[in-house]
């Protein structure tokens, strides 16, 4: 009979410690996720700070009536657009 508690409380002790262990773990990678979810919403927040700005400029710019001259500097320097028969001269020297 001494045998059979002695098993039992040992069978016990082990089934507590694999508990133990596997609860460990999962909130060390439940931590891990948080810290990866953290990081994830911090760079969201700041794209979208950086959002808000252009936004705040785009609507700036409609507000103040230049919509047209906006839209014709974007037009010649990002898209390099030119009116019909316009030369565009480049410099090439680097100065």
């Amino acid at each position: 009979m001494a045998k059979a508690k002695a098993k039992k409380n040992t069978l016990l002790r082990v089934s507590v410690i694999l508990f133990l262990l596997y609860v460990v773990i999962s909130l060390v990678q439940i931590q891990g996720s948080i810290q990866k979810n953290r990081e994830q919403l911090a760079a969201l927040e700041q794209q979208n700070e950086e959002q808000r700005i252009a936004n705040k400029e785009l609507e700036r710019i409609l507000s103040d009536g230049t919509e047209e001259e906006y839209i014709e500097r974007i037009a010649r320097e990002q898209l390099g657009f030119a009116y019909p028969e316009e030369q565009v001269l480049v410099d090439i020297s680097g100065s």
